[in-house]
């Protein structure tokens, strides 16, 4: 299924969108709900199709279901908005028109002019009635069961028009709909055949459907936990309903979990998971106070993302509606992790925009999407930049998430975490980071800006952020937070300073040393700095820098002839000093 796509426009085109999304999620939970009582499948498509036709805002709305008898042909069953009967009971070759692209494809298709499309498999017959009945346009998504295309939901217009992908997305969701609705119609069937024909073994034919309630009664968790946006703990809640005894959903997508409804996993039982996954069985477990759970594993495709823990042993039918919640919490996790990324997605664009926002300035949709965040001008934010392990960031990102979850503007754009945060949540951070007894992230350094209250010094500031981070790296610095005072006066002085006069000043008092380096690829600025920070100890200027102490000699040589014998000394020296200590920080 296609991701449903936010529009970026001003704020009616949002609330509109909106509405529309509103809309839709309570027409299909509506749907949903209303299908698991309707027994007759022709009148729960029927009644699909009419709200399909609403929905998606088009002239008809269709269903056409493949044929069971090897007629290799598929039929239309239920419609809406159809004239013509020969349209309404139009019997298709299987593999022509966009039912056959749709087999093909696996996913929904569609021709925004029936007739002239060259690229589907027409049929001279069927051509003649699309054209008696007005259809240009047609879109088709898959109608799936058991892994197979049984038929297609499709919309369609009497004038030549591409669909949209929020047209596209409502399609297929309907369509799963339809999936869901044939499958539990034909469910409910085969057990009614089976009570008539096993009249005998009537006890047994109940307990069967029994089990099928329960079976639904997890697929009616899964609608309400998206319908309803409870969570994992709405699915966990329903499914325990449906299994009669408490359960533990574990969630493999993320590391840190801050729903309670997640379960503690043993060390012991983590195993089972890919057992599990791979046997597509459930697997019980003996704990150490002697209880005894079963484990079924919740799969997206062979991806393992995550299980359902029962306490107890299982009989046939606890089986079966085990397996079937497994399958609805895979549905469940898979849904919230695209989410998650969609989430992480349009995090890491509004970042970008911000770090490097267009020559007129910040649109309307950005500031408005800040405000939303926290950050605005006027208000103390600053900006952090993280640097360190792919573990580190990947744990500490998730830190962010368990202590702010959506609230917090972050996201990982190359090999660091960018984030812009109010001066509120920033002294959180800082404060989890400093306080005594806290966490050691290893290696990860995270800088930050003073305090901006414009967003126009953005660009700048988080340019300065970055030099902040690279000195405190190449200098060995040790504690987890670090920012221009991290560096004593010198540091406090830049962050109270216009830095374009600075960046002046530096060329003026060691330019011929930063003009030699770039000419010819040399070290002496660097070598510079260390011998002033190490006392004029050329000893240990050669350790600091790892060189010869005869290098060493011979850069401070060039140096004197670039800058003056007494470059190191006096005023002359203290100058250098600042300048190069600022030039570390800022560059030119």
């Amino acid at each position: 299924m296609q991701n449903l796509i936010v529009p970026t426009g001003d704020h009616e085109e949002l609330v509109e969108w909106a509405r529309r999304q509103q809309r839709l999620t309570s027409s299909i939970s509506e749907f949903a709900i209303a299908i698991t009582s309707i027994r007759d499948s022709a009148a729960a498509l029927q009644q699909l199709v009419t709200r399909a036709r609403t929905l998606l805002d088009v002239d008809m709305a269709y269903i056409s279901l493949n044929g069971t008898d090897g007629s290799g042909y598929t039929h239309i069953t239920e419609t809406s908005g159809v004239w013509t009967e020969e349209y309404r009971t139009l019997r298709m070759p299987l593999g022509s028109g966009v039912l056959g692209r749709v087999a093909q494809a696996g996913g929904p298709v569609q021709t925004s002019d029936y007739a002239d499309d060259d690229t589907l498999a027409h049929d001279e017959h069927v051509d003649r009635i699309v054209a008696a009945e007005g259809v240009k346009a047609i879109l088709g998504a898959p109608i799936r069961s058991g892994g197979q295309v049984i038929g297609a939901l499709l919309a369609a217009n009497r004038f030549a028009r591409r669909f949209s992908a929020e047209q596209v997305y409502i399609a297929q969701t309907l369509a799963n709909l339809a999936a869901v609705a044939i499958d539990n119609t034909n469910q409910v069937a085969a057990f009614d055949a089976e009570v008539v024909a096993l009249r005998t073994g009537q006890q047994h034919t109940q307990g069967e459907l029994a089990t099928e309630r329960r079976v639904t009664s997890a697929d009616e968790a899964l609608m309400d936990a998206i319908a309803g946006g409870g969570g994992l703990g709405s699915l966990r809640d329903g499914m325990q309903r449906a299994l009669g005894r408490p359960v533990q959903l574990v969630d493999l997508t993320v590391r840190f979990d801050m729903r309670a409804a997640a379960a503690e996993v043993g060390d012991a039982e983590r195993p089972l998971f890919a057992l599990s996954a791979r046997t597509g069985t459930a697997q019980l477990h003996t704990r150490e106070d002697g209880s005894v759970h079963a484990i079924m594993a919740a799969t997206r495709g062979v991806d393992l993302v995550g299980a359902v823990m029962l306490e107890g042993e299982l009989s046939a039918s606890d089986d079966l509606v085990l397996r079937r919640c497994a399958r609805v919490l895979g549905v469940f996790l898979s849904a919230q992790d695209r989410e998650r990324g969609d989430i992480a997605r349009r995090r890491r664009e509004l970042i970008e925009q911000v770090l490097a926002p267009a020559p007129s300035g910040l649109g309307f949709a950005v500031i408005t999407q800040l405000r939303e965040l926290g950050i605005e001008t006027g208000k103390p934010f600053r900006i952090l930049v993280v640097d360190g392990s792919e573990s580190s960031l990947r744990d500490f990102g998730h830190r962010l998430e368990v202590d702010f979850g959506p609230s917090l503007l972050h996201a990982k754009l190359g090999e660091q975490i960018i984030a812009v945060v109010p001066e509120a949540a920033f002294e959180r951070i800082r404060d989890e980071l400093e306080e005594r007894g806290a966490r050691r992230w290893g290696a990860m350094l995270v800088a930050h800006s003073p305090a901006l209250h414009m967003f126009e010094v953005v660009p700048d500031e988080f340019a300065l952020v970055e030099r902040v981070l690279d000195a405190a790296r190449r200098s060995g610095y040790t504690d987890t937070l670090v920012s221009l005072k991290t560096y004593g006066a010198i540091g406090a002085f830049l962050t109270k300073v216009t830095l374009e006069p600075t960046r002046l000043g530096i060329v003026e008092v060691i330019g011929p040393v930063l003009e030699y380096d770039r000419d010819h690829g040399s070290a002496l600025t660097e070598t510079a700095g260390a011998f002033l920070d190490a006392g004029h100890s050329v000893p240990q200027t050669a350790i600091d820098l790892r060189v010869h102490e005869n290098t060493v000699r011979q850069r401070l040589d060039r140096i004197s002839k670039l800058l003056g014998d007494g470059w190191a000394y006096g005023q002359h020296g203290l100058d250098c000093h600042i300048m190069l200590a600022a030039h570390r920080l800022i560059g030119r």
